[in-house]
């Protein structure tokens, strides 16, 4: 192995530095918005522990920004990404500023910092597949494929569950108005049906957040170069997208009942749609 100069070893540093610190950052902030997202679900059944999962979700956003402050740094000392990534990234931490500062007190601002923790979430992962430039490769990463595959389905699993609960509740719901109830049938109650919609939903995008995590480190320390297609990242982050905004409006603006159930629905159609797309592109 040839002797690297100063110079040299400084710059390799340095692209290991920042390939770490923007892992560091999606990881923080994706699981800094699943806390955030936790806590509002627990706050609107009145749960007593939901203040753990704020202060958690407190905890992880700090730690988020201060990696942003790292990579924002090593990116002015040495760039290596193009100028719209630099951009992205100041935008970022403006608005990871801005949630620690609204977000104070006993009571906070968790919705708020659920919203903006998402969009941060998704400007900071994102970028890197529209804009791959593998910084530090690993001598193997098998285990890493297994991961990504693994939470994707997981996740799609449930959420085929959340789907499937949610069609019950509509057709529990129409047999409910129309008076057409068996009273010897034991159908499952709406309330149960609703509380394994929400968490169903919850629990379906943690793994895909997990898997979305996955996907942009095998591009920082993939072994082989990463071919991500537009239709596939696209998708991705609709259904994402799609869902913390559900889990949103269920704890914030009141989306249950019906329309919680019609909004899994939905979910479930944008994610069939995102796997014929990933599909598709192979023939």
């Amino acid at each position: 192995m040839p002797n690297l100069s100063f110079q040299e070893n400084l710059i390799q540093n340095i692209f290991m530095l920042e390939a770490v610190s923007r892992i560091a950052m999606s990881t923080l902030y994706g699981f800094a918005v699943l806390s955030f997202g936790y806590t509002l679900s627990l706050r609107a059944r009145e749960k007593k522990h939901f203040e753990m999962f704020h202060n958690l979700a407190r905890i992880l956003f700090g730690f988020a920004t201060i990696f942003t402050i790292i990579y924002g740094t090593l990116e002015f000392i040495l760039p290596l990404n193009s100028i719209t990534t630099q951009v992205y990234t100041v935008i970022c931490l403006v608005l990871a500023l801005a949630v620690i500062v609204i977000d104070r007190g006993k009571e906070g601002l968790p919705s708020f910092s659920f919203l903006m923790g998402a969009l941060i979430f998704l400007m900071v992962t994102i970028t890197p597949f529209v804009d791959p430039k593998p910084l530090y490769r690993a001598t193997s990463v098998d285990w890493l494929v297994y991961f990504h595959i693994g939470t994707a389905a997981l996740g799609e699993a449930i959420f085929v569950a959340s789907f499937c609960a949610s069609l019950l509740y509509l057709r529990d719901y129409q047999n409910l108005k129309k008076r057409k109830w068996d009273k010897n049938s034991s159908h499952t109650s709406l309330s149960t049906l609703e509380k394994l919609i929400e968490r169903s939903s919850l629990i379906g995008l943690t793994f895909i957040t997990c898997s979305l995590l996955s996907g942009l480190a095998l591009i920082f320390i993939g072994t082989f170069a990463v071919q991500v297609g537009f239709i596939k990242i696209l998708w991705a982050f609709l259904v994402w997208g799609w869902y913390v905004m559900t889990i949103f409006g269920r704890s914030f603006w009141g989306w249950r009942g019906r329309k919680g159930a019609k909004l899994a629905i939905f979910g479930m159609i944008l994610l069939l749609l995102g796997l014929f797309g990933t599909i598709w592109q192979y023939f």
